[in-house]
């Protein structure tokens, strides 16, 4: 990874941590308003002495069945961030909230990735895009399913994790959007972030792990 980006993640990360009002001293902000289609607890009925989970109604739902819960070797929080220029300057890269766009578009700003016990949770976060389902490892393969976006189909990858950084090479996914899954979980490595030891308080859906404070 070039320093460039380096300092990207690393600006996105405390950007992220400020912009929540997290950082250690800050006054607490008001939740954020969720939509009724991406539920999330709100920071302020959190238990400082419990550790954080996922909460039920962010189960991904089953068309086909769920994995059992399970720690799996690429579980994880990733970040990716993508400047303007890289996504077409401000003419074509300037991302924005779009309900009836192509999902998995890659936008500029931060991404995150949240892979844990086979739920999987996408969020970019300027365009607002949220993405949840289920995924089995067997190997160096893994499998999504149960996305909403591609909720009959399957996308099989290989994946790496060397050196924090989690690639993906597609297989095969059919998932419709002339490839826009495949293209955005390929497009660039994802950096591993120890997110609750990072002052971030804000992650889609949860910081599963961390404690509430």
């Amino acid at each position: 990874m070039d320093r460039a980006r380096r300092f990207a993640i690393f600006a996105a990360v405390a950007a992220v941590g400020f912009a929540a009002g997290t950082l250690v001293g800050d006054e607490p902000e008001a939740p954020a308003v969720e939509t009724a289609a991406s539920p999330s607890p709100s920071p302020a009925a959190a238990d400082p002495d419990v550790r954080l989970a996922i909460p039920p109604e962010m189960e991904p739902y089953d068309y086909q069945a769920a994995p059992p819960r399970r720690a799996t070797p690429v579980d994880g929080f990733y970040m990716r961030v993508f400047t303007l220029e890289e996504m077409g300057g401000p003419v074509l890269g300037v991302p924005f909230h779009c309900l009836r766009c192509v999902p998995y578009s890659v936008d500029a700003g931060v991404q995150t990735l949240l892979l844990h016990e086979g739920r999987f949770y996408l969020e970019h976060q300027l365009n607002e895009f949220r993405a949840l389902g289920h995924y089995v490892v067997r190997g160096d393969r893994i499998v999504l399913f149960n996305d909403v976006n591609c909720s009959k189909t399957r996308g099989r990858y290989t994946w790496n994790l060397e050196h924090r950084r989690l690639s993906f090479e597609v297989i095969d996914d059919p998932c419709p959007y002339v490839d826009e899954r495949s293209n955005d979980l390929t497009l660039e490595p994802w950096s591993r972030i120890d997110v609750c030891y990072s002052g971030i308080k804000d992650w889609y859906p949860v910081r599963v792990g961390c404690l509430g404070v």
